[in-house]
């Protein structure tokens, strides 16, 4: 950007005066806003040509919260997808892999029983103190509340329970497959809500000191 930074926090200031609290939805509008002033506006004040875009600030906060609607699901997905065709990803599903034979041929079926469970609740409840942590942070990200709705896939595996325990119980082999894409799924989850609170958190930090 070629603007001043205080032109910049300009921008800032007054989508924060038209209601837009939460910090990524200003990212994107503060980069369109800056871009179309320098390159498209006939104003010579950036004031001038703020007090113009009202509507159209509003309008991009509707059609923005539409489009990150599956965007994040998406991207664990491919997260999940890149640990089977990238080499650089096999080591997290052979590190999973090796822990579950470990178990099989170590542990009796009872700790066999708890560390199962373990691996299904202990990342659904580190995901909520990612999403909570720095404290008052989901409230100003409003991707957070997709972070919240990342983990709900794999959290699937802990629901289907109900479903699959007498399945699992009398089929060792399928009961480990189904160990195995759970904590695979859940271990991408976690990587992807870090990796999206740590990008948001960056950029907007960056976009604000230059």
């Amino acid at each position: 950007m070629k603007l001043t930074k205080d032109q910049i926090e300009e921008i800032d200031k007054y989508l924060q005066y038209l209601g837009v609290k939460f910090i990524d939805v200003r990212i994107e509008l503060i980069d369109h806003l800056a871009t179309e002033f320098e390159n498209e506006s006939e104003y010579v004040l950036i004031g001038d040509f703020l007090r113009t875009k009202g509507n159209f600030v509003k309008k991009f906060q509707r059609e923005w919260d539409k489009t990150r609607h599956w965007s994040h699901q998406n991207a664990l997905i491919r997260r999940i997808l890149r640990y089977f065709y990238e080499p650089k990803q096999w080591f997290i599903p052979v590190c999973v892999g090796l822990l579950i034979w470990l178990h099989f041929k170590i542990f009796p079926d009872l700790y066999i029983e708890i560390s199962f469970f373990a691996t299904l609740i202990i990342p659904q409840c580190l995901h909520f103190y990612i999403y909570y942590k720095p404290e008052g942070i989901h409230k100003k990200i409003l991707s957070t509340k997709y972070i919240l709705s990342i983990m709900a896939l794999p959290s699937i595996f802990m629901y289907l329970m109900g479903i699959m325990a007498p399945i699992l119980k009398e089929n060792p082999e399928i009961f480990y497959i189904y160990w195995f894409f759970a904590l695979v799924f859940n271990i991408a989850g976690l990587q992807e809500v870090v990796a999206l609170k740590r990008k948001i958190v960056r950029t907007y930090s960056k976009l604000i000191s230059n």
